[in-house]
């Protein structure tokens, strides 16, 4: 029988605080910036500085609402693994086990906060090809956090069915692996968006060269992210459906702001626009299919691994 972990509640507290942290700075730049400052927290505003270094794909201003999505999203996923800390297993304390919130998915979380803190600074002094450096890291803490979420998951999800925990495996894959799978696909576009920039503005490069350039990075990790996906990592990721909605509403906001029918980047956005509502459309029918046919986790017998 498990027992309690003080130093695993006190990483959840300390996860929460990191989190709130960052809701604090991302809500102080719009704010700060306005109304504020003499603070001199923030000088600008993200829409301002995105402004001033214009690119032709980049969406609408609509589109940026995802954030609100992506943190009530982010604060689901924690209030869930809080509400482990008062929960029981068959083998003891949920959060202990079965041990699907592993101690190193906060410490990476709270690096991923970390990295979004960073660049709000960064981006806000406009030291843009510092803040691309501290963007990217953000989407790659959040591939490492699902790639351990799914094999914990995997590795206890048989375990949970037979202890009828069915429900707990639905709210891992809702809030947890979708909740990640919205942040990481919004901000590997955001990266992308950076990279045009210091492209464009700091190496020189013409703005349609540096923009095709970053879509054709899009595309391709669309494409491979689809294959993975479907046909690779199915068992681990059937239910991750988001990120492909992530993709759908960034182009159409893009296509929304910037469409001239004259120029290869609004041919080039529309394209892959219609290639990522393709790719959304088959995963839906997939899994709908797969769920009836290969149900994941029945008929599995795995012993508890303590």
């Amino acid at each position: 029988m498990a027992d309690h972990k003080p130093m695993k509640i006190l990483l959840i507290v300390l996860t929460w605080l990191v989190f709130l942290a960052m809701m604090f700075f991302n809500a102080m730049m719009g704010i700060a910036s306005m109304y504020l400052k003499e603070w001199e927290l923030f000088v600008s505003s993200t829409g301002n500085i995105s402004d001033k270094y214009y690119l032709e794909i980049t969406p609408a201003g609509w589109t940026f609402s995802i954030w609100g999505f992506i943190y009530v999203w982010q604060a689901l996923w924690l209030i869930y693994a809080t509400c482990a800390l008062c929960r029981r297993s068959v083998e003891g304390p949920l959060y202990v086990s079965p041990d699907i919130f592993p101690s190193s998915l906060f410490f990476i979380y709270m690096f991923n906060n970390a990295t979004n803190i960073a660049w709000l600074f960064l981006f806000d002094r406009e030291y843009v090809e510092y803040a691309l450096v501290a963007l990217a890291l953000c989407p790659f803490a959040l591939y490492i956090m699902m790639f351990i979420s799914c094999k914990q998951l995997d590795k206890y999800g048989s375990v949970m069915i037979q202890q009828g925990m069915g429900k707990d495996i639905w709210m891992v894959r809702v809030f947890l692996h979708n909740g990640l799978g919205i942040y990481a696909a919004w901000t590997t576009i955001a990266t992308l968006l950076n990279f045009a920039m210091v492209l464009t503005y700091y190496a020189g490069m013409s703005q349609d060269t540096a923009c095709t350039i970053s879509l054709g990075v899009l595309a391709m990790e669309l494409i491979i992210y689809f294959v993975t996906d479907n046909f690779l990592f199915d068992k681990y990721l059937r239910y991750t459906i988001v990120p492909y909605i992530v993709v759908i509403v960034a182009l159409i906001g893009s296509i929304a702001k910037n469409w001239d029918v004259t120029k290869r980047n609004s041919i080039f956005t529309a394209a892959l626009l219609g290639t990522a509502g393709l790719c959304f459309l088959v995963k839906i029918v997939l899994v709908i299919w797969r769920s009836r046919t290969r149900p994941i986790f029945e008929g599995k017998k795995k012993p508890m691994i303590m």
